[in-house]
């Protein structure tokens, strides 16, 4: 698994919200090791910080920076809403939107679990609402049941892709829609969708015209305990197994 150091673990707990400012504060005063790790120049600036003021968060970013690995952070965010997925912990029908909303702003990595399931959770239109949030609580249970084990499915392959290293988050987002960035090192056949079934490309440019989700049925509904109709989970866990 991806691990922190005792600094790093103290901020993602802090803009996290596992603790909260005067906890971090507490632990800068206390902590013998930032003494040691820290140069005399970030440390002196850590303890002289004024955590009261609003923008203390934003200043303890400035102090660390050099000392944040910003892909680490967000690969770890990722991995909890993938587990939240796998787990079905109570908000996977969030974590399964929160996908489509990461898909949109640049993590085209999550076609399948994003744009082919989070936004049919989204935008429920079966039950004649426009948002997930419309639905009553049997109708949300009903609706996020639907698309397992896919969609736990295809959150274990990612997690396994990230936990390798076939994906990558930098941290970074770039240009003016701030896209989030991402180094892609899989194998062709593995970024082959197992939901979209393509139906229509130009000719000319290859563009893709239109395509299928294949999870649908003729009505737009997820088919009963629809598989996904390959083996990709045991050969991308059984490829990665170490030799003994």
């Amino acid at each position: 698994m991806i691990e922190l150091n005792e600094i790093e673990s103290k901020y993602f707990d802090l803009i996290g919200s596992k603790i909260s400012i005067k906890e971090f504060e507490n632990w800068v005063y206390k902590s013998k090791w930032l003494e040691v790790e820290l140069s005399e120049e970030e440390y002196l600036d850590l303890i002289s910080l004024n955590y009261g003021t609003p923008s203390s968060r934003y200043e303890i970013e400035k102090i660390l920076n050099g000392r944040l690995d910003k892909g680490k952070f967000e690969t770890i965010r990722m991995i909890e809403l993938l587990n939240s997925i796998i787990e079905k912990d109570g908000k996977e029908g969030e974590s399964l939107m929160k996908m489509y909303d990461l898909y949109c702003k640049g993590y085209y990595f999550l076609d399948d679990l994003g744009l082919g399931i989070g936004l049919f959770i989204e935008v429920p239109h079966k039950y004649g609402v426009d948002y997930f949030y419309e639905l009553n609580k049997e109708q949300k249970k009903e609706l996020i049941d639907s698309v397992y084990p896919s969609a736990k499915e295809l959150a274990m392959e990612l997690k396994n892709w990230l936990i390798i290293g076939d994906l990558k988050l930098t941290g970074e987002q770039k240009s003016e829609l701030k896209r989030w960035q991402y180094d892609d090192n899989r194998t062709e056949e593995d970024k082959k969708s197992r939901v979209w079934k393509v139906e229509d490309i130009d000719v000319k440019t290859g563009e893709i015209r239109s395509k299928r989700n294949i999870l649908l049925n003729k009505d737009g509904n997820f088919k009963p305990t629809e598989k996904l109709n390959n083996n990709w989970i045991s050969r991308i866990f059984n490829r990665n197994k170490p030799n003994h």
